[in-house]
């Protein structure tokens, strides 16, 4: 009887044991479980393995899309003039300026008696035209002279002074006795969703739609004007809500906008897909132009932006949009601003008080110009390592990104061009802010196969020239 007890006892102290160890590790063991299938994930993630077909070609590059450039309001001043030189030589096609109203002091008097200045602003716009590219003016903020309670992320006290804002604006630019620019894009506001630009609906006291309503009621008042685009609706990112609300509105649209700060290079193309499914039922916008007017690996500062990081990601969304292109893709921004000498602006190149020096994600978009001509066909990109390839001039280039939210992963690519003729080639690696090398292969059949080793957040051309 003493045994069947002291046996009984020793059983229920173990199962408590058992028990409070079970409490106490058991969420250790999850988080182990956890680790170790997203190491095994990573570790089972796709490798590349590319095959190029010299004889397959898919059309025609367009390398001037991703020339688009956004420069915020960090200064109210003219933020481009001192990197004029280095903003020049990125060949940009069309450069972004918001905050027109509330930094370069453009309205003032008051409602129903409203005076203009364009001195500064035109400076501004003079500094985009000297780098060669036009100008996109996003209309922002509310000029707080007509702003309710004087905040510029307020709707106006009076609807009617906005367009005539809007209309005078219009005017001054594409204006025929104005500055008399063709082309010029409106957006209206910028990132009209976000807090800090006014939380702005699609309803309510605060109705975007009513914002964008009377900035096109200005743009149709606007006489003896130039060519000119108008649209929106600029938001934090693409959302269909608001861009079939602007769609459906009935007013002026030229043009569809929004931002994209996105880590993962295939959302891009994902949102070039989604836009025009959701414009089918919408056959008059279908092709009107599409703006991604900003666009990052994240909206917050960061030190990646002065890394190859910012520099991989770039290359790796303009792979994603070679085929499914929007008009253009404006990176955010030139230039840092103010006190960011710990090195997380935005900018891909510094501040001038902090030496004017170039960031990688600087080099990258004449690095990629190399790549025009006709794109050929490739397959077996992976789920880090993406590619394209193109035929220029007899030579055979291949952009070859390799790219990792994460930070780390490195890859031994082979890389296969078919229906080569035979003969002597050239084959050079380029990397971006790397080395040059080239070798030359005589090939007796029709391909010839390699290996290029790709670190982690590396861009290389390939170049294959017959002798």
């Amino acid at each position: 009887m003493t045994f069947f007890l002291s046996k009984n006892v020793s059983s229920n102290t173990t199962s408590l044991i058992n028990l409070v160890a079970l409490i106490i590790f058991l969420p250790l063991l999850l988080l182990a479980a956890y680790q170790t299938i997203t190491l095994v994930s990573r570790a089972t993630g796709s490798p590349a393995a590319l095959v190029v077909d010299a004889k397959i070609p898919l059309g025609p590059i367009r390398t001037d899309f991703y020339h688009a450039f956004s420069q915020g309001g960090e200064e109210s001043t003219d933020m481009l003039a001192p990197v004029l030189a280095e903003t020049r030589a990125l060949k940009p096609k069309i450069i972004r300026l918001d905050h027109i109203y509330d930094h370069y002091d453009v309205v003032g008097g008051s409602s129903g008696n409203l005076s203009f200045s364009w001195d500064k602003l035109d400076a501004a716009v003079n500094t985009v035209m000297a780098t060669g590219a036009k100008p996109l003016l996003a209309l922002s903020f509310m000029p707080s002279v007509i702003a309710r309670d004087g905040s510029i992320i307020n709707p106006p006290n009076n609807w009617d002074d906005w367009a005539i804002v809007v209309q005078r604006t219009i005017e001054h630019f594409s204006g025929k006795t104005g500055k008399n620019l063709s082309g010029v894009y409106y957006e209206v506001w910028n990132e009209p969703d976000l807090a800090q630009f006014g939380s702005w609906k699609l309803s309510g006291d605060k109705n975007y739609l009513t914002l964008y309503r009377y900035a096109a009621i200005g743009a149709r008042n606007a006489s003896n004007v130039n060519t000119f685009l108008l649209g929106g609706p600029s938001t934090t990112g693409l959302y269909k809500n608001w861009i079939i609300g602007l769609v459906e509105s009935g007013n002026r649209l030229d043009f569809l906008s929004w931002h994209s700060y996105l880590a993962d290079p295939k959302r891009y193309n994902e949102d070039q897909r989604n836009i025009v499914s959701w414009l089918l039922p919408y056959p008059n916008y279908t092709l009107i132009p599409k703006l991604i007017t900003e666009f990052g690996f994240t909206g917050d500062k960061s030190t990646l932006y002065g890394s190859m990081y910012a520099a991989a990601h770039t290359a790796a969304v303009v792979r994603q949009l070679i085929q499914n292109q929007p008009e253009y893709i404006f990176s955010f921004q030139p230039k840092d601003g103010p006190n960011q000498e710990k090195g997380d602006g935005w900018g891909f190149v510094t501040h001038e008080t902090n030496g004017k020096k170039p960031k990688p994600r600087y080099y990258v978009y004449n690095f990629l110009d190399a790549m025009k001509g006709t794109m050929l066909e490739l397959v077996g990109e992976g789920s880090w390592v993406t590619a394209f390839a193109s035929l220029d001039n007899g030579i055979i280039r291949i952009l070859i990104v390799n790219f990792d939210q994460n930070g780390t992963h490195t890859e031994n690519v082979p890389i296969t061009i078919k229906n080569l003729d035979p003969g002597t080639y050239t084959w050079t690696e380029r990397f971006l802010l790397g080395r040059d090398t080239s070798l030359t292969e005589t090939i007796t059949e029709s391909s010839l196969t390699k290996e290029l080793f790709m670190p982690a957040q590396s861009i290389a051309i390939i170049e294959i020239t017959k002798q």
